[in-house]
């Protein structure tokens, strides 16, 4: 049987956009898959019922397509899901 040290295990890092942010469900499941529900609740991670809910620390919205008014912003629609994070011009 061989024993495992400490340094053989290996953390990944959590991303820092996902830090107190409310993800979509696809989202939040792969989060929770790789980091664990401890991980999550230690950041503020949220799980929104859909892939419409605010992004980019409530500066943004997750939509199919953004208005003419607005851009995609790359960086936070990571926490959107399907969608993209839309902010203002």
């Amino acid at each position: 049987m061989a024993v495992r040290k400490k340094s053989d295990v290996r953390q990944i890092a959590f991303p820092p956009v996902y830090m107190a942010a409310v993800v979509s469900p696809q989202v939040y499941a792969a989060l929770l898959a790789m980091y664990g529900l401890a991980i999550l609740i230690q950041y503020g991670v949220k799980k929104a019922s859909s892939d419409s809910h605010s992004c980019a620390n409530n500066r943004g919205w997750c939509r199919q397509y953004c208005f003419s008014h607005e851009y995609e912003d790359r960086y936070n629609s990571a926490v959107c899901g399907s969608y993209q994070c839309c902010r203002p011009k």
